[in-house]
């Protein structure tokens, strides 16, 4: 076995970022307030009951909370995470949720929040932060309330999926998605969106009958691994941490948490970095991407600060001396090269990186940049991207 076998064998996992259903109701779908009060969803008078009980819905945005209709504008239920629902139960579709989601671990939904996106209702597209560290995802169930507008799309890069859920059906759809993938909810034409909201964590039970055949070719490919180099494999999730602190084991979600603790059984250490990646600028900016020749990967000691992203000029390098030369006839910007290796980890050879199709990444910035710092007759114009890997070591 080798790196393509092991790149072959992730290749073929079923990486998705999100699963839908449709949940049967055998009973009246209804939520029950802490005081006794109750709405029944097919009560024409229930979109007014749940306004009357609601408040604008906030958002989070660099570790702050904030209140803004443009941004977001929905109301949500002032007892949302102490109200009862009748009607629809959560268990009876968390074993689908967690065949897509969490193939290693039995998963538990909290309700967090009920919700009412009215006429003009919408949220703008953004990335859920976890607030514990077990927080796998989000389910999100639609109630049968006739609207137009306000879908709900997900995109994670390899393409964005639709979920409109105006014209009620038989039962209540849902949709269950990681907290690191992008979402929306488009502008309510007419009518209200009424949703609930779970929380989906771990809760640390094993499913190991449910990923035994998943994952059998990886198993095969890790054991006829033999030399010790040090191997880098980008993760196909985003990570997010919340913080500007390294990532670890219990930051990952999905097929790269299976993954790591399949090297771990194996006898290898694993370890979550940071790292940033040029790739070269044909146009097509990606947040997936595949491996080839001009790449250049790098490892970090910690995610880069917002601060410095900030300050990337035209000029970019990874090595810690640049040089600018226009002797050779270029047109190089009259300023000095920024170098981002005091922020990065000794390096791992190219070839020892085994990305994947679905490796997930977030573009930072464009500049010109130079492998070896020397902006003369070389470098390239590039996209900078971060992201997460595993580097598994013997």
């Amino acid at each position: 076995m080798s790196l393509p076998a092991l790149k072959r064998a992730l290749d073929a996992l079923d990486e998705v970022a999100c699963c839908e259903g449709v949940f049967a109701a055998t009973e009246r779908v209804a939520i029950m307030l802490p005081d006794g009060d109750v709405g029944a969803a097919d009560d024409p008078r229930f979109v007014d009951w749940l306004l009357a009980h609601s408040e604008l819905a906030p958002f989070g945005d660099g570790g702050e909370t904030k209140l803004d209709p443009a941004v977001r504008n929905a109301q949500r239920l002032v007892a949302r995470d102490r109200a009862t629902v009748n009607g629809f139960d959560p268990a009876l579709v968390l074993p689908e949720i967690e065949d897509a989601l969490s193939p290693r671990y039995h998963l538990e939904a909290t309700l967090t929040d009920v919700l009412v996106y009215p006429t003009d209702g919408r949220f703008a597209r953004h990335r859920d932060t976890p607030y514990t560290r077990e927080l796998v995802g989000t389910l999100v169930v639609g109630l049968p309330i006739r609207h137009t507008g306000g879908a709900f799309i997900v995109d994670d890069g390899a393409g964005p999926r639709t979920f409109d859920w105006g014209e009620p059906v038989a039962g209540l759809p849902w949709v269950a998605l990681f907290s690191d993938v992008d979402h929306l909810v488009e502008p309510v034409i007419s009518g209200a969106r009424v949703t609930l909201v779970y929380a989906l964590s771990s809760t640390g039970r094993r499913r190991d009958a449910a990923t035994a055949a998943r994952y059998a070719a990886v198993h095969r490919a890790i054991d006829g691994l033999t030399d010790t180099a040090p191997i880098v494999i980008p993760c196909a999730r985003h990570v997010i941490t919340g913080d500007a602190k390294a990532p670890d084991l219990e930051s990952l979600r999905g097929t790269d948490r299976e993954l790591a603790q399949i090297f771990v059984d194996a006898g290898f250490r694993v370890a979550v970095r940071s790292c940033v990646i040029a790739s070269p600028n044909n146009g097509a900016q990606a947040s997936r991407f595949e491996q080839h020749e001009d790449l250049t990967p790098a490892l970090m000691a910690a995610p880069l600060p917002p601060s410095v992203i900030a300050s990337l000029g035209q000029l970019v390098a990874f090595v810690p001396d640049t040089h600018i030369s226009n002797d050779g006839g270029g047109d190089y910007p009259d300023e000095e090269a920024t170098s981002l290796a005091p922020y990065l980890l000794p390096g791992v050879p190219i070839d020892r990186w085994v990305i994947r199709t679905k490796a997930a990444a977030t573009l930072i910035h464009e500049a010109l940049f130079d492998q070896y710092g020397f902006f003369g007759n070389g470098g390239f114009d590039a996209y900078l991207y971060t992201l997460a890997a595993l580097e598994v070591t013997r």
